[in-house]
């Protein structure tokens, strides 16, 4: 028997909180028809099977850092549980690898957020208001730089998602909350519901910052500002329009691009991948020698959800190894966790850096 979604269990789903399912329902119903050239097994370009770690989650972004002389990673994620803004967190898990991360560290919840009211409100703050999306960046002069997207409630379309900036040191304290990014990103909001879904965040060699998002009628879009909080501005073509970055992916009314991230490894190799619709059923990548002109990484898509057995999967988020200097990706695939329960599992492969095959 086969069983629709309610709204309310998709947004816990896209939350990436647990979800229990009877038997008989398909709560990630598999497409069969996809577009463009689909691999055969489910994944190219990445060296053998994307392998479970041992570490659950799905908007993850992953750093390395030094600590009294030792390489130590970190792992950072968001947390939706249903106690409201407090229980709404951003946290951050350290270890010498991946594979041996420490327990979770709290870095803030909800309660910081001081920009974000109910739907329909705009003289209070929304109970329920919390972060999701995180991405991180070390920078020289802020310490860690987060984006996370915040809303007033996890309900997908129908409020408010926007991209927020938060900076911290290196241990979690001295956190400051800069609010809902500033400009034409937040001018579009005053004439309709905007769902940015995420995306990355980057300082380029002269001092600006550059934002890749989705939510705005592209499927990636470039925001850029002089300084942290803004203004920002979209980059726009010779028309004047917001420039669409990947021009190449199939973009129709049932398939937009969601979970956008991009990485950069150096300023003249750039790779985003971006997941085609909900429920998920194909990742495609794209690459850029400059972050503003893209093109398809090869064939693509490059991963389907044959690539794990037609499970469910929901977004790549990707780092470089600081040793091999390959690309290490992050698979989020429904599976069972680390607790027994069912909920989005990370599981991890390699690639070599450099430009698409020929």
């Amino acid at each position: 028997m086969k069983m629709r979604i309610s709204s309310s269990a998709a947004a816990f789903c896209l939350a990436g909180c647990l979800l229990s399912f009877g038997a008989d329902e398909i709560p990630f119903p598999v497409a069969t028809n996809l577009p463009g050239d689909p691999p055969q097994g489910g994944v190219r370009y990445w060296k053998g099977p994307f392998v479970r770690m041992a570490a659950d989650g799905c908007y993850v972004s992953a750093i390395v850092s030094t600590n009294g002389g030792k390489r130590q990673w970190e792992l950072w994620q968001n947390t939706w549980g249903d106690g409201g803004a407090p229980d709404r967190k951003i946290v951050v898990r350290r270890g010498p690898s991946l594979d041996e991360l420490g327990p979770e560290e709290t870095v803030c919840d909800g309660t910081v957020i001081d920009d974000v009211p109910p739907k329909g409100s705009t003289n209070s703050l929304a109970p329920g208001r919390g972060f999701t999306r995180p991405f991180v960046l070390q920078d020289a002069e802020f310490g860690r730089v987060v984006m996370a997207c915040v809303c007033p409630d996890y309900l997908p379309g129908s409020v408010l998602l926007m991209p927020a900036i938060l900076t911290c040191s290196a241990d979690g304290r001295g956190l400051a909350y800069h609010g809902m990014i500033r400009g034409e990103p937040r001018e579009e909001t005053a004439g309709r519901i905007v769902w940015s879904d995420g995306g990355s965040l980057f300082r380029l060699p002269n001092g600006k910052w550059r934002m890749y998002l989705n939510g705005f009628g592209q499927v990636m879009t470039a925001v850029e500002s002089d300084n942290l909080d803004g203004e920002w501005r979209f980059v726009r073509d010779r028309e004047g329009r917001p420039v669409e970055m990947l021009g190449e992916f199939p973009k129709d009314r049932d398939r937009g691009g969601c979970f956008p991230t991009v990485l950069r490894v150096s300023e003249k190799e750039w790779h985003a991948w971006i997941t085609d619709t909900w429920p998920p059923q194909s990742i495609w990548h794209f690459w850029s020698g400059d972050g503003l002109e893209w093109r398809m990484y090869g064939r693509q898509p490059e991963i389907t959800r044959t690539a794990v057995s037609n499970r469910a999967i929901k977004c790549l988020r990707a780092f470089c190894d600081p040793d091999s200097g390959e690309i290490v990706g992050l698979l989020s695939v429904w599976v069972q966790g680390m607790d027994g329960a069912m909920r989005w599992g990370l599981h991890s492969a390699r690639m070599p850096a450099g430009p698409p095959p020929d």
